[in-house]
């Protein structure tokens, strides 16, 4: 079995143009030429198209713990990674090569699992291989030398994007209930939605070029 039959039985397609379509009104607010790092079956992609944006993507024929982009400089006006940089050793390779096929002024967003609320599952996927606080995600983009870095907690819930004020929902089931709770049928991709998402929250870093 592959690995994305492993890990995403089950692909929630309006999640995903759910999130992108937040990405596209709250960072990436002009379309332009987007890169995805670590595009896996293409999910994010096609939701950025439908966006407006021109899309490229690269996964595992780049192996980026040494391989350079396959791209000139300065070709992209965004790049975005979603669940990626944590399977990789060499964050600096990855960020310096956003960093070089970047526009002046371009932006990138980086989504990887919070070490901080993740630390008892982060092993459960046996690729994963470094973990990230928010400061240390933060550093790694300023090591990189991008300007206006910002690092946040990010919940995958529509409905706290929406609603801020409700992030204390998510808060609570955190600390409320247990794990176990946070799957059906894991073996076919069957999840508490609710559950496991206020549990595994998410680090978003956003910088620019």
């Amino acid at each position: 079995m592959s690995y994305h039959q492993i890990e995403y039985p089950k692909v929630n397609k309006d999640y995903i143009q759910q999130l992108i379509d937040y990405i596209c009104e709250h960072y990436f607010t002009e379309s332009g030429r987007l890169l995805d790092i670590g595009c896996g079956l293409g999910h994010h992609m096609d939701a950025f198209a439908k966006n407006g944006f021109i899309v490229e993507g690269v996964d595992k024929e780049c192996n980026l713990e040494y391989m350079l982009l396959p791209y000139h400089d300065k070709s992209f006006d965004y790049v975005f990674s979603k669940s990626f940089l944590e399977h990789i050793h060499n964050t600096e390779n990855v960020l310096s090569e956003t960093q070089r096929v970047l526009k002046k002024g371009g932006k990138a967003l980086f989504l990887v699992p919070d070490w901080t609320r993740q630390i008892q599952c982060f092993w459960d996927d046996s690729t994963h291989i470094k973990p990230f606080t928010q400061w240390g995600l933060k550093q790694a983009f300023w090591l990189a030398g991008f300007k206006d870095v910002t690092c946040q907690y990010f919940y995958q819930l529509p409905f706290v994007w929406r609603h801020p004020y409700l992030v204390f929902i998510p808060q609570i089931i955190q600390h409320l209930v247990p794990d176990r709770y946070k799957w059906k049928d894991r073996r076919n991709g069957k999840q508490n939605v609710l559950i496991r998402h206020s549990k595994e929250r998410m680090l978003l870093c956003y910088a620019r070029k």
